[in-house]
């Protein structure tokens, strides 16, 4: 069965505010929204108008296509340009394939400091915002670690 736009704006917006590090509630001040409003869009309850998408967008810092990027299969196949990730020592990138099993996510941050993402975009928009890119990976064991990005570079095609 086909996904929702809604489901899918809700999921693209959701992510897009956890790579920038804003709480809910925090980016509901910024929208000027209550908090309830805006757990219904991000759980794709509600229908937003097209002022509200712009207040969206401006909130993210971001241009309002770009709450949709994701949403369009045939869209992300138009872009050319490949897809830049931090790589660690031993030649390793953060890559899709480090989607956790258990939790089903992608962990990036130092330690302590560790943050979990849904989705490979949004846990690599977060890697390219800090100062130091650190992730965390299975080395040759099968033990997760963090590693540290020393040079970022094109993903390799599979």
């Amino acid at each position: 069965m086909k996904e929702p736009l809604r489901k899918k704006f809700a999921a693209r917006v959701k992510a897009i505010r956890h790579a920038s590090g804003m709480s809910q509630e925090a980016f509901a001040d910024k929208c000027g929204f209550a908090r309830s409003y805006m757990s219904r869009i991000e759980r794709g309850g509600a229908n937003p108008s097209l002022d509200a998408l712009e207040t969206i967008a401006e909130a993210l810092g971001i241009e309002v296509k770009a709450l949709f990027e994701s949403a369009s299969p045939a869209s992300a196949k138009k872009k050319a340009a490949p897809i830049t990730v931090p790589f660690a020592a031993d030649g390793t990138c953060f890559n899709p394939s480090l989607k956790r099993k258990r939790t089903g996510r992608f962990t990036v941050g130092e330690k302590g400091h560790l943050i979990d993402f849904d989705d490979f975009e949004a846990a690599l928009a977060h890697l390219k915002a800090m100062k130091q890119a650190y992730w965390l990976r299975p080395n040759s064991a099968g033990n997760w670690g963090i590693v540290t990005a020393v040079r970022w570079d094109a993903l390799p095609k599979k």
